[in-house]
């Protein structure tokens, strides 16, 4: 009754006020709480991104008629935000015991699975770089590009150019109204519903320019640079007709609508989805860039499961997309040292990839399985994640201890094709070390993070393998490279992380990543601590990298960054 009394009240505040202004100033606040700026506002939030994601969701889905007004007060914030809070309390009190009887062994076993799934789920959004997404889904869905034009109006490629073209507007948009170097939008005003008067007595000439006026609007009026009508995105790759076709399922009006709980996803929150939004005349603004190529990728995986028969193709291009990413992946970090079997059989049994490199070996699965929505009851959501996780991680382990219990037992690893012809035997005596490693497209949070809370390992006393989204992977061994460290340095981070579990607190394995490269995090603590709790800004040392040049393919203002003469927000 409290969470649906708070959200309906919260619901009412944010009706009241105007679509592209308040759309804005949320835009705003996101990249300023990225940025680490704005604490005034954002620096009481419990989870910044996701919370004002919620905000602008109860926008748009509630009544627009009379909603005008702008400029809240602080106080009507500082309520707003009190609310917020509130809200997501009412949330975590779902994992706490009735009575102090209720809290058995079994209780606290299911919550400390169940309540990290849950929280981090909803509230933790995209943590990639949009070349990784772009990427994806470039070499992904351009395979099926005749079941997705049939279904969309449009082609992979040209979605990607969308995106692209909106980025680049937006990109310059800001520029212009932010930077004294760059030209603003000659016509710029026709994009502002609220213009900002110069009241300021004219001796004192504070703004007076064109530019400078343009500077003031953005300041009181963050979403001028969201704003775009669709001919602004049309080129030679990307006619008027596609550009509609496109807004058409990457756009949503504001309309009144059932969206209330922080958690609901029938009705879902309609910017993750939509999260461009049409304002009338034509005229359209978008909430968050980064947001659209993410929406575009659901609206193509959409588009190619929509027809049972086009299922299986999708899913068996998947699983083979990753599997050659992973190789080429430790083709470029390893060089020529390594010999990599992909697609192999052992004891009749299909595995994945084996990396030999010198005297390691590294056993890798790939799984493109993801966890579903957590359920609101703990015991119902446990069940669920348990099964969510065993068909994923739980079953790429077993199928690394297939080859993993050669090394062990230190006896001859016979790799046949799949009619049983031997390819190569190898001779595991040979090895110092062996690791197995789970590859997701997809993190599972902390329970991937620390296996000991579900992995069933085949015996009590044997190492847990390395679970890790292929995104982290990519960028931490990226950054790796761009540090010019040796390849030795991923051995010496798997026997520290080998320790690590059943004494982590994480929902990001980039933290834990970052903590070994800025050596926060040593093999010695990993040995000694009881419990090592990892913070955010233990993965600031990929943006960083990121900002000077990360190695990802057609990466985004490269020259920019190599040039060391920008400021990356």
């Amino acid at each position: 009754m409290l969470l649906e009394q708070k959200s309906k009240q919260l619901k009412e505040i944010i009706g009241r006020y105007d679509t592209q202004w308040l759309l804005g100033n949320l835009s705003g606040l996101i990249h300023a709480a990225g940025a680490g700026m704005a604490d005034d506002e954002v620096g009481a939030l419990s989870s910044p991104m996701r919370q004002l994601y919620y905000l602008a969701g109860l926008l748009v889905t509630s009544d627009p008629t009379g909603a005008d007004e702008i400029n809240y007060p602080m106080a009507i914030w500082h309520h707003i935000v009190a609310l917020l809070n509130e809200i997501e309390a009412e949330y975590d009190k779902l994992f706490f015991p009735n009575t102090k009887d209720d809290v058995t062994e079994d209780w606290k076993r299911i919550r400390k699975v169940a309540m990290p799934s849950f929280l981090s789920y909803f509230n933790q959004g995209p943590l990639n770089y949009e070349e990784q997404t772009i990427s994806w889904v470039n070499d992904l869905f351009s395979q099926l590009d005749a079941v997705i034009e049939k279904a969309t109006g449009a082609k992979t490629s040209e979605f990607i150019t969308f995106y692209n073209t909106l980025d680049s507007l937006h990109h310059a948009n800001f520029r212009g109204h932010m930077d004294p170097r760059a030209p603003v939008r000659p016509d710029w005003k026709k994009y502002v519903k609220y213009e900002v008067k110069n009241t300021a007595p004219p001796a004192l000439n504070l703004y007076s320019s064109d530019k400078d006026i343009a500077m003031f609007q953005f300041m009181a009026d963050p979403g001028v640079v969201d704003r775009f009508f669709p001919e602004e995105l049309v080129s030679d790759k990307l006619p008027l007709e596609k550009v509609k076709a496109i807004l058409s399922l990457l756009s949503t009006t504001r309309t009144q609508g059932d969206f209330l709980y922080y958690t609901s996803t029938k009705p879902a929150n309609p910017l993750y989805e939509r999260p461009i939004v049409d304002l009338g005349n034509d005229l359209y603004q978008v909430f968050e860039v980064k947001q659209v190529i993410h929406a575009i990728e659901r609206q193509l995986e959409k588009a190619c499961t929509q027809v049972k028969e086009s299922i299986p193709k999708y899913v068996e291009k998947k699983g083979k997309l990753l599997e050659m990413r992973i190789i080429k992946l430790f083709k470029d970090f390893f060089g020529p040292e390594a010999r990599i079997f992909h697609g192999y059989f052992v004891d009749g049994c299909e595995q994945d990839l084996l990396v030999l490199w010198k005297k390691i070996a590294f056993i890798i699965e790939g799984k493109g399985f993801g966890m579903r929505e957590p359920l609101r009851d703990p015991d119902k959501a446990f069940e669920r994640i348990k099964d969510d996780f065993k068909r994923s991680i739980g079953y790429g382990y077993e199928q690394t201890c297939r080859v993993e219990d050669k090394f062990l037992e230190e006896v001859p690893l016979r790799i046949t094709d799949d009619k049983g012809n031997l390819i190569e035997e190898i001779d595991t005596t040979e090895f110092e070390y062996d690791f197995s490693i789970i590859v997701n497209l997809v993190s599972f949070g902390q329970i991937q993070i620390d296996l000991s809370s579900l992995l069933e390992r085949a015996h009590p006393g044997d190492l847990f393998p390395w679970a890790i989204r292929f995104d982290d992977l990519e960028t931490f061994l990226l950054t790796m490279k761009a540090k010019k460290m040796p390849p030795l340095e991923l051995v010496k981070y798997l026997l520290l992380r080998e320790k690590l579990h059943g004494k982590l607190i994480c929902l990001d394995e980039l933290e834990i990543c970052g903590a070994f490269l800025s050596k926060k995090l040593t093999l010695k603590m990993a040995a000694e601590a009881d419990v090592l709790a990892m913070t955010p800004d233990l993965g600031n040392i990929f943006d960083e990298q990121y900002n000077k040049g990360m190695g990802f393919e057609n990466e985004k203002l490269l020259a920019e960054k190599k040039s060391g003469k920008w400021m990356f927000i």
